[in-house]
């Protein structure tokens, strides 16, 4: 994972400042502890204090029944690693993130023996590089604290966004300052007049800051996640004496994917889903004809273009065979295909796929998809089946891409390997769009082919596809799901074979075949 730099003032302002004290004195920057400034920390006993927190944090929430699962845990703050260090025997793994690099540098050295535990610079006002829906529990203490509000109340809507279905988020905050006299004298005075007082208690050139964080901003925020609710919210003193500290417990309420391995990869699977989810989670096979027919022909390095990515199964496996060398780029239009696609993607380690949330065609726009609550599948209303059609069911409008030009706007893409497309009907208007990279770089293409889909999605005709196709590449070999291939070099044949196979189903024509085109 690259770490991120984002332009920001106040950002750029706190990093500056927790890059020197992450330098000079890491722990006690962390755990101020008049007793420990200038290394006297124990590192045992700086860690302890981790494994208490916790530990008890842990048990509170599991209390309340979560998280769900316990495959990824986020320390926000992380600092020297006290806290991410004890979520990794928690979960199977946990990942640490922090604004500083010397902290960052810190936590990996005295981390280095937890193979789970990964440790990251983020110094971007987001969470870089964490998926959507992906994190089972988001921790944070005594860090939100010293962040601008502004900036620290985007980190904890970035902590709504990533916390998964069945996930709980937990994190420390400053309301306000107290009733005290020392509270009162902290809310008359600005940071600005109060960091010269702090430089001279601490002997240190550079300090801290305070920073109220208000709930009702906070609120505001946790009203956009229909799903996310606030389950517990209490005081607390660790921000120390003047301080009115809180501390929020967030859970979330969706109903959780399952997580499935197979293969080598993890993936993650809703059990509603009747198509792929539920098969997949029962130990059925999805497309392995298909799959079987990438791993033989995808390379180490390759690029690999999935129209139609659905859930990531398929993506999955070209990211497994391409390596971190190569770069697949998955095209699809479902939000809620995409968060278990992506959440897959970072469970996996596979960094370089990438997302692209479109349906494709021949020109940009916008397209009506019809789709279910029981299904990821989706089609046009024209292709639509019954199960789309069904009550309950919705209309959405979703952006059209021109992959020709998405991909010319793709940095450092000058190469183009493999072709899987799978999108309902709409086949041959998607790759009209792709035609131009198409003849530049004659890719192995893997296409869904269903005459009755096409016809419907895309007014072409079966024949017509294929006989496009056939001006392209020498010839089409069908991919049958007993793990036969037929190879014709006539576009007849194809059709041919469409016939006999709807036949011996049983299916008038509703059964598709699946065909690949190689340049030889």
């Amino acid at each position: 994972m690259s770490e991120t730099r984002t332009p920001h003032p106040q950002l750029d302002r706190l990093r500056r400042v927790w890059e020197r004290l992450g330098g000079d004195d890491p722990l006690w920057a962390v755990l101020s502890d008049s007793r420990k400034r200038g290394g006297r920390w124990d590192v045992d006993e700086f860690f302890a204090t981790g494994t208490a927190e916790i530990d008890a944090q842990l048990a509170a929430v599991g209390a309340l029944g979560f998280p769900h699962q316990r495959n990824l845990a986020l320390d926000f703050g992380c600092g020297a690693g006290r806290l991410t260090r004890r979520l990794a025997s928690h979960f199977r793994r946990a990942i640490g993130v922090d604004v500083s690099a010397s902290m960052v540098a810190t936590a990996r050295e005295l981390n280095a023996g937890i193979g789970n535990a990964e440790f990251r610079v983020n110094a971007s006002p987001r969470l870089e590089g964490i998926a959507d829906a992906s994190i089972d529990f988001v921790f944070s203490h005594i860090t939100l604290q010293h962040i601008p509000a502004e900036l620290a109340a985007g980190y904890v809507g970035e902590f709504f966004r990533v916390l998964a279905p069945g996930g709980a988020a937990v994190f420390q905050f400053v309301a306000d300052t107290d009733d005290s006299l020392r509270g009162r004298f902290f809310g008359a005075a600005s940071n600005r007049w109060l960091n010269p007082l702090r430089r001279i208690v601490w002997r240190r050139r550079d300090v801290f800051e305070m920073h109220a964080l208000h709930e009702d901003d906070l609120r505001k925020r946790l009203a956009a996640h229909p799903s996310l609710r606030l389950v517990d919210a209490i005081d607390e003193a660790s921000a120390g004496p003047g301080w009115h500290g809180r501390r929020w417990t967030v859970v979330n309420e969706a109903p959780s994917p399952v997580a499935v391995e197979r293969d080598g990869l993890v993936l993650f699977a809703d059990p509603a889903d009747v198509h792929i989810g539920a098969p997949l989670i029962a130990g059925e096979a999805h497309d392995a004809h298909v799959a079987a027919f990438l791993r033989e022909h995808v390379h180490e390095g390759d690029v690999v273009l999935d129209i139609g990515a659905n859930i990531g199964l398929l993506a999955l496996v070209a990211a497994q065979c391409v390596g971190a060398q190569g770069r697949v780029i998955a095209v699809e239009p479902l939000a809620r295909n995409r968060v278990l696609l992506a959440r897959a993607a970072q469970a996996n380690g596979f960094d370089h796929v990438e997302l692209v949330a479109a349906a494709a065609s021949d020109r940009a726009g916008e397209l009506e998809l019809r789709t279910h609550p029981t299904t990821s599948n989706s089609a046009t209303p024209a292709a639509s089946g019954p199960r789309l059609r069904a009550d309950g069911g919705e209309t959405l409008r979703v952006p059209i891409v021109v992959l020709d030009d998405a991909l010319d706007g793709m940095s450092g893409l000058r190469r183009l390997d493999v072709v899987k497309i799978d999108v309902g009907g709409m086949e041959p208007l998607a790759l009209r769009g792709l035609e131009r990279h198409i003849a530049q770089h004659r890719p192995l293409i893997v296409s869904e082919f269903h005459p009755q889909a096409m016809r419907a999605a895309s007014g072409v005709e079966a024949i017509d596809y294929l006989r496009w196709l056939r001006g392209l590449y020498p010839a089409i070999t069908v991919l049958h799901r007993d793990g036969r291939r037929e190879r014709f070099t006539d576009e007849r044949g194809v059709m041919d074979a469409w016939r006999t196979a709807n036949a011996a189903a049983g299916l008038d024509g509703a059964l598709h075949l699946d065909i690949a085109l190689t340049r030889d």
